[in-house]
């Protein structure tokens, strides 16, 4: 199912609370399809208030850092503009590296194009700034999530696995 392609924008920072709806859509996307990580979650009033705490100190911080989504505030995307310096000893990216902290698209909006409108505006932004490398993290079993990216040309780079140690009593 194709729409027609969708009109992308910057979300002003005084708007961020309105993604709410689709940073829950998110949050419970995750959560069923990594039953695995239940240990470490977190009640969803937490963890949106942890992350509207994270974003505006991005936005705050890295000055580069931007929100874009559509105009019905049905799917977003924030991505996190800093240093590429520390990234990764081993391996050389641009001076100033890109990482996508959040895309997500409401359930009844997947499959009509709304992710791939709001790469491609992510990617012109980066282009227009000299940005030449996106980091991406996704929840090892989001298989769809792995294929869309790779679709776009991403590649595999780190494996991060997370094990609770057995503490003494």
């Amino acid at each position: 199912m194709s729409a027609r392609r969708a009109e992308v924008a910057e979300v002003p920072a005084a708007r961020l609370g309105e993604l709410k709806p689709l940073w829950r859509a998110l949050y419970e996307h995750q959560r069923a399809i990594a039953p695995q990580l239940e240990p470490w979650a977190v009640p969803f009033k937490q963890a949106w208030a942890t992350r509207r705490r994270l974003e505006a100190h991005w936005l705050a911080t890295e000055r580069r850092s931007f929100v874009l989504a559509d105009a019905a505030l049905t799917a977003y995307a924030l991505v996190r503009v800093r240093s590429g310096a520390d990234f990764a000893a081993s391996w050389r990216v641009s001076e100033t590296i890109a990482e996508l902290a959040t895309l997500v698209v409401a359930p009844e909006q997947r499959g009509r194009g709304l992710g791939s409108a709001l790469m491609d505006a992510v990617e012109a932004r980066l282009r227009e700034h000299g940005i030449a490398d996106l980091a991406i993290g996704v929840i090892a079993t989001n298989e769809d999530a792995l294929r869309f990216y790779r679709r776009r040309g991403a590649v595999p780079f780190v494996t991060e696995l997370i094990q609770r140690v057995a503490l003494p009593t």
